[in-house]
């Protein structure tokens, strides 16, 4: 983080500085909301978060050397900022840092596929220009201004994620993030227990371009029905039908990965993304149109893309040398389940997925589960292993269309009981759930065969 003042700090979040007014000039070299993570010069923000209040552990930031703390309560320690909401001044401030850096950012977000579109992207625009992008998951409103703060003097763009699970979020994301390009992938269902339709969600996802900087690119997934309706000047859209970058052919599609000719504004381009996945080509294409925008050749973006390595258990292909499992047990809806587990047909010996409840879906869940299961039983697997209370319904849905080849089981426990009966040598096992659902575990049993 580039160091600013107290007096920028203060200023930003409208908060009251207490402390030998003298110091205002003083740097703080970062900002840190987890205690832990302090070091000497640092300003902590005391935020409340859902579990913890980091009022409890401003003691612990100052014994790690933190040289002020932004508080909603009067304190003995100063220099201190005091403030109505540490939440809010955590955006505000991020806000402030992100207009005075003045750099370009893409933000991405959508209903599938945020993260591995954000890491195409970066390859892709890394070959031309110094990338910061976002880390791990923070993709939130506590998250993205700490993603903000790593913006360095030395970076020439921002690729950040915006996730949501409900109205407003996006819209605050947006405000801090003020995106010089904004990407949605798609409008699934994740999440609809909270925003009760796609139409909502739609329009939740929507919410990115309320901050957008003048003139900002719109980039969009044109075979998306809900996405594919929107009028914004000078919008891009990818996808494999008539779009402004498209597929025109693959050439190739196997355990190994997708080859395939795009049409990239009316360029030609070979592409290959080096994991298996079609799908994959949506953020592969997504990436090209951001890339050629910006100035890149074709033979830089050809390069980011093939350079493509999914985030911790996502599309991970691990071979033991018994099995073959694909690990996407990083999270799930029901979009992402069939299409991960759809390479399954370009995997050798038989083919077997072991899938768990989506969470999220509220009073649609039973009838989610029940159509992804219908609609899985109708991909030609072998086996198809369902575990968790919902999962119920999505067994039942599988039994439709591929009767006989389901199991189901209530809980991880019950399947490992069975699981070395169940899985054979030479199978390709696909594992996948929502992240509440620890599917890691069933990953760490299969090695284990």
């Amino acid at each position: 983080m580039q160091k600013m003042t107290l007096r920028e700090i203060a200023d930003a979040c409208g908060g009251q500085f207490v402390g030998d007014a003298a110091l205002l000039d003083d740097f703080a070299h970062d900002i840190k909301i987890d205690s832990r993570a302090v070091k000497q010069g640092d300003l902590f923000i005391a935020v409340k978060g859902e579990r913890l209040d980091g009022h409890d552990y401003i003691d612990s930031a100052c014994e790690n050397g933190a040289m002020c703390i932004i508080t909603e309560k009067a304190i003995d320690q100063t220099p201190s900022i005091r403030v109505a909401s540490t939440f809010a001044a955590l955006k505000d401030i991020a806000e402030y840092y992100r207009v005075k850096m003045d750099k370009k950012v893409v933000a991405i977000t959508g209903s599938v596929g945020k993260t591995t579109a954000k890491e195409m992207i970066a390859l892709v625009l890394a070959q031309k220009f110094d990338v910061m992008k976002t880390a791990g998951n923070f993709n939130n409103e506590f998250g993205l201004p700490q993603t903000i703060f790593r913006i360095e003097p030395h970076h020439d763009v921002a690729v950040v994620e915006m996730g949501m699970s409900g109205f407003g979020e996006i819209r605050n994301l947006s405000r801090i993030a003020k995106p010089d390009v904004a990407v949605i992938m798609n409008i699934g269902e994740s999440h609809i227990g909270n925003l009760g339709s796609r139409d909502g969600i739609f329009a939740a996802k929507c919410e990115i371009f309320e901050h957008c900087q003048d003139g900002a690119l719109a980039v969009l997934n044109g075979d998306d029905d809900k996405l594919a309706t929107l009028e914004r000047d000078g919008a891009v859209f990818f996808g494999r039908g008539s779009n402004d970058v498209s597929v025109q052919q693959i050439i190739k599609a196997d355990m190994r990965g997708t080859e395939f000719v795009a049409d990239v504004f009316g360029e030609a381009m070979t592409l290959f993304i080096p994991k298996p996945g079609e799908y994959l080509i949506y953020p592969a294409l997504a990436a090209a149109a951001i890339g050629k925008r910006m100035g890149l050749t074709g033979v830089q973006i050809r390069r980011g893309i093939a350079e493509f390595v999914p985030v911790g258990m996502r599309m991970d292909v691990i071979n033991t040398g018994r099995i073959t499992i694909i690990n996407d047990a990083y999270n799930a809806c029901k979009q992402s389940m069939l299409a991960g587990a759809g390479t399954l047909k370009f995997a050798d010996g038989r083919k077997v997925a072991i899938l768990g409840d989506i969470l999220e879906l509220g009073e649609f869940g039973p009838d989610i589960h029940f159509e992804t299961g219908r609609l899985l039983g109708s991909l030609g697997l072998d086996l198809i292993i369902c575990v968790g209370k919902l999962a119920r319904h999505m067994a039942d849905g599988a039994e439709k269309t591929s009767a006989g080849k389901v199991r189901y089981y209530e809980t991880q426990a019950a399947l490992f009981e069975q699981l070395d009966t169940l899985i054979t040598v030479g199978d390709t096992v696909f594992v996948k759930a929502s992240r509440g659902m620890r599917f890691e575990n069933i990953v760490e049993k299969l090695g284990e065969l």
